[in-house]
């Protein structure tokens, strides 16, 4: 009998485990794929390589931090570099930005290639900071839904900042209103993308977000995203944390009298605790089998899914950077497409990753390796003729932003769809973030990091509290560890 028996080796599932065999609890993980990472994995072909998950790195501490429980320096597991900039900015007028992370410099952009006073950019990024210091910590670093965990005497201290965060508004009001131009509400308003959700109806608070990139910093594992899932497994595998791959979990079952959980997969598991680090939806759905409790956080709004285009380009581009964001001409269309009328964009932005710009083995001499994605709803059913609509729309928009004839540049390709995201990770619907945060308190609503019904069993991953992305993934381990230690 395991003391925790962990559903998921993704990046939650991997952090939890090594925290809680740091308190001497025997750890069982269980991941249905041949390999730790859930959506942190990667993708080969003709000497292309390509991180298939979350392309931005952020708060690299939270990572390192489990390295330093066991007094383990990270460099021997994993390494990163802290790169010049966030993003490079591609809008349908032609015009072009460069989001540097050192702020003089972002502010010279700015003026220079806006024709703009940069200095709101500068205090909405100082609001940023002090929103989520005194604002986001607190909510982020704490299981929310149970009221004992609450630092309430910070909560109350931090009340009239709170007030004034912009809760009520939503990301786009409060953006126009600090921002005024339009082209910098665009590049702010994308961060509610950064959980897949809505900026014309996503709470300002999401305005914290900015924060994480640009004053703390954009990095870039050397060996690709994929290493800070697979540095931590190793770390997990030689402090005694066992993992059991390819498992089909047929359920999941609580003894009423001794309170003790029973997974079912090649064999049955027995488990003091358990934890879901898998999507929570599918989790009741297929493994608990508790409809009721399906049915109700079913009823949330979905996240935005993706379609993703993994193309080897046998040419490179100065105009590109690490991450690259070819703007739509109607922002809120789009977003209205997505979540009001649920179809796929007329006219999408386009997200580009190129991991070769600063790690060239990612992609043959004098090539690059992009990864390109759009959003669109979640549960998109994408046929052939739908793939092939979309690609022909993405490669003239790229195209003509960068004065060249793309096609003939692709010499290997594959498509990433809603459908092919939930068969590959588990994400409901292909939703890439569980519940969307278009409610002004979606946070409230979001689903907790322990059960009501149900003892010892606890959530973490990136459709629990506090949100998707690998800083809040990792905060969701965190909480679960200390609830566990609580409850013991």
């Amino acid at each position: 009998m395991y003391d925790a028996v962990i559903i998921g080796a993704g990046l939650a599932g991997l952090a939890t485990s090594l925290r809680l065999r740091k308190r001497g609890l025997e750890v069982l993980v269980l991941e249905k794929n041949s390999y730790p990472g859930g959506k942190m994995h990667q993708y080969e072909s003709k000497g292309y390589r390509f991180d298939t998950g979350p392309s931005l790195f952020t708060m690299p501490e939270y990572v390192n931090e489990i390295y330093e429980l066991f007094d383990e320096d990270y460099r021997n597991y994993y390494d990163y570099i802290k790169h010049t900039e966030s993003g490079r900015y591609f809008f349908e007028d032609g015009k072009q930005l460069t989001f540097y992370t050192d702020i003089n410099a972002l502010k010279k952009e700015i003026s220079e290639k806006l024709d703009l006073n940069p200095d709101p950019v500068e205090d909405y990024l100082n609001r940023s900071a002090i929103k989520y210091n005194n604002i986001g910590s607190i909510f982020l670093d704490t299981a929310i839904h149970k009221t004992t965990e609450i630092p309430w005497g910070r909560v109350f201290k931090n009340t009239p900042l709170f007030m004034r965060s912009g809760l009520i508004k939503s990301l786009n009001q409060l953006n126009v209103k600090l921002l005024k131009d339009e082209k910098l509400v665009q590049i702010f308003n994308r961060h509610a993308t950064y959980n897949g959700s809505n900026p014309f109806q996503a709470s300002g608070i999401l305005s914290m977000i900015p924060h994480l990139e640009q004053n703390s910093g954009t990095f870039f594992p050397k060996e690709g995203m994929k290493s800070i899932a697979e540095g931590l497994y190793k770390l997990s595998k030689s402090k005694g944390v066992h993992f059991k791959f390819n498992q089909n979990i047929s359920n999941c079952s609580k003894d009423t009298v001794t309170g003790r959980y029973t997974t079912q997969a090649e064999k049955p598991y027995e488990s003091k605790q358990l934890i879901c680090a898998i999507d929570h939806l599918n989790f009741y759905k297929n493994i608990l089998n508790d409809q009721k409790l399906y049915k109700k956080y079913k009823k949330q709004e979905r996240s935005s899914s993706a379609i993703v285009f993994y193309w080897g380009i046998e040419k490179t581009f100065s105009q590109l950077g690490l991450h690259n964001i070819f703007f739509s001409k109607d922002y809120y269309k789009e977003f209205e497409q997505i979540f009001e009328t649920k179809i796929i964009p007329e006219n999408a932005t386009v997200y580009i990753h190129i991991s070769s710009k600063l790690n060239p083995h990612d992609a043959p001499d004098g090539c690059e390796n992009w990864f390109v994605m759009i959003n669109v709803p979640a549960g998109t059913e994408v046929d052939e003729t739908t793939k092939q609509k979309v690609r022909k729309a993405i490669v003239q928009k790229i195209g003509n932003t960068l004065n060249c004839d793309i096609e003939k540049h692709i010499v290997t390709e594959k498509i990433w769809t809603p459908k092919l995201i939930e068969d590959d990770t588990g994400s409901y619907s292909g939703a890439l973030y569980g519940a969307s945060s278009n409610k002004k308190l979606s946070a409230i609503s979001r689903h907790p990091n322990f059960s009501r019904k149900y003892n010892n069993l606890f959530f973490c991953g990136g459709t629990v509290h506090p949100g998707g992305g690998i800083p809040l993934v990792l905060k969701s381990a965190s909480i679960v560890d200390k609830l566990v230690e609580n409850d013991r």
